[in-house]
């Protein structure tokens, strides 16, 4: 299988490349290095054989591509199925083949961050608040668990994911959702983001 990552050095698509890789699935990606931190971000991924970075305006057909964000897909690329990440659904369609996963708070290693808090689009959600605790999901539980979607059928859906943590209740679960639980202790996970970031803090 080889899968296109549209937006690889954001950190969410950076964490999706990894855990592929790991996989040893064959990783196209596809961004603008127009960051410090994308830049380190490619150093990291650049060693790895299964990796590529293709040209903007190269044409490409290939089965599967994940979208972190908004972004179209350009019209020189053909892909016979795509999965959608984002925040931020109000401005988007169903569109044939796309399957849209609306996140809740994700968060881990190279997020965008301060001390206090974790930044989501234009505001801070601090580490503490009650927002933070009871909705986020750390990214490498919310890839676990969207990954079994590339092997589904050709389909358009829009899912909604929530952590386990704000409906426990079976019956309560709402149609076209998924419940993700986070496996380690949020603060264990914190504590390894805390010292992830004060190593590489000036990339962050």
């Amino acid at each position: 299988m080889e899968v296109l990552i549209y937006n690889c050095f954001h950190w969410i698509g950076f964490h999706y490349v990894n855990f592929l890789l790991e996989q040893g699935v064959e990783v196209v990606g596809m961004d603008n290095i127009d960051t410090d931190k994308k830049e380190n971000l490619a150093m990291f991924l650049g060693r790895n054989s299964l990796f590529h970075l293709m040209n903007p305006q190269s044409s490409l057909t290939i089965p599967i591509a994940i979208i972190i964000g908004n972004n179209p897909i350009p019209n020189h690329i053909t892909v016979d199925k795509v999965i959608r990440i984002t925040n931020n659904i109000q401005s988007l369609r169903e569109q044939e083949n796309t399957v849209t996963i609306s996140t809740p708070i994700l968060y881990g290693e190279w997020m965008d961050m301060t001390e206090e808090g974790v930044i989501l689009d234009n505001r801070t959600v601090p580490f503490n608040s009650e927002e933070f605790r009871s909705t986020a999901i750390h990214v490498k539980e919310f890839i676990q668990a969207t990954l079994p979607l590339l092997e589904k059928t050709s389909s358009q859906a829009m899912i909604k994911v929530f952590s386990r943590k704000v409906f426990l209740d079976d019956a309560v679960k709402l149609e076209n959702s998924l419940y993700i639980r986070d496996n380690i202790p949020i603060e264990k996970r914190m504590k390894k983001i805390f010292e992830h970031y004060e190593r590489y803090k000036d990339l962050y």
